[in-house]
């Protein structure tokens, strides 16, 4: 579902009851609904443990030119700041990320499935260029909440202003041909991972053991019912791929 701006609180509440994910097709996952939904005799979660391919989670096929991914596991988020169900997700993804294995990887990596997201992408991009994404990426969840619409780069600087980023460093970072390049890079590998939604959970390992190695993703999440189950995924697809070890 995309947010359109101008939405009455209200009425953006009422969306948020309706869906879990945000899709590229700007269309609601009728099969998706959050937390609150399913207190109102929507679809539960399944069991923990009891998920299944095809359904909860589907395989991510590698090319035949990659190698085997010696690296740690890692987790992905595929996610964007214009996707209200991101923000709901944020708490149960907090939550994941402190059940994790030490040894994992959590990594982010924002979708631009429309022009109204690419200033989101530039801001993931500025701040964590300028070292401020841990402290403003919640932060920027409960803002949009809260205070939407915060549409364009100069609204998102002025939020980042008031974390202490400097407007203009965002704004050089934000608008430089490298966060260009890292959009259109990601955008590649989101569609090579066939994410059509937000949120999205990713599961592989990266390459190898440095700091910048690309993920060989293994697993993503499907079709979820709640948030609540979207983190189970997540936290049961981490498992299977430490199962499994390094290599192919």
């Amino acid at each position: 579902m995309k947010a359109h701006r101008g939405i009455p609180a209200a009425l953006l509440a009422l969306g948020l009851l309706l869906t879990a994910a945000c899709s590229a097709h700007n269309e609601t996952n009728g099969a998706s609904v959050s937390p609150a939904a399913s207190s109102a005799g929507a679809m539960k979660p399944a069991a923990p443990g009891s998920f299944t391919e095809g359904k909860q989670y589907v395989r991510i096929a590698r090319t035949a030119q990659q190698p085997a991914a010696t690296g740690p596991v890692v987790l992905v988020e595929v996610f964007s700041y214009g996707c209200p169900h991101c923000a709901e997700f944020a708490p149960f993804f907090d939550k994941l990320r402190a059940q994790l294995p030490k040894d994992v990887q959590v990594r982010y990596m924002p979708a631009v499935f429309n022009d109204d997201w690419k200033p989101y992408a530039q801001a993931f991009y500025a701040v964590r260029q300028l070292g401020a994404l841990d402290a403003t990426h919640d932060a920027l969840f409960k803002a949009m909440m809260e205070h939407y619409p915060l549409n364009s780069l100069q609204d998102l600087a002025g939020f980042y202003a008031n974390h202490g980023v400097d407007q203009q460093k965002f704004l050089a970072a934000a608008n430089s041909p490298q966060t260009q390049a890292q959009i259109d890079a990601d955008t590649r590998i989101e569609q090579g991972w066939g994410i059509d939604e937000t949120p999205t959970l990713v599961v592989g390992r990266l390459q190898d053991d440095t700091a910048d190695a690309p993920v060989v993703a293994e697993y993503r999440s499907a079709e979820i019912h709640s948030y609540e189950e979207l983190a189970q995924v997540g936290n049961w697809l981490v498992q299977q791929a430490e199962r499994k070890g390094a290599g192919p």
